[in-house]
């Protein structure tokens, strides 16, 4: 059992990265003053993916009671925060400075 519950938690924590580095994102392309259908989406996607994370987390068990049910939920959370963050590139490159020398 500790190794099912080790493996939830590994599973868990890489969630919380993608996570995080999700919001990161959505502040950074915020204060770049990206906004629309994308910004939009990357929301959506955070929620979603923040709301699976969170179920998880509050469950408690680490996996110890449904270890498959946990790693499935924990494996869309990741989808919809990496989803969100492919979501803000065209919000971010939007908002992108021109490159130097004009291309």
């Amino acid at each position: 059992m500790e190794t099912i519950q080790q493996r939830t938690v590994g599973l868990r924590n890489r969630a919380m990265d993608a996570l995080v580095a999700l919001i990161a994102d959505i502040k950074a392309a915020k204060a770049a003053g990206a906004a629309g259908p994308s910004m939009t989406a990357a929301l959506e996607f955070q929620r979603h993916g923040q709301f699976y994370v969170d179920f998880v987390e509050s469950e408690n068990s680490n996996g110890f009671h449904a270890p498959q049910e946990a790693a499935r939920i924990l494996g869309e959370a990741i989808d919809y925060l990496r989803q969100g963050q492919l979501a803000l590139r065209p919000a971010l490159a939007a908002s992108a400075p021109p490159a130097p020398g004009g291309r």
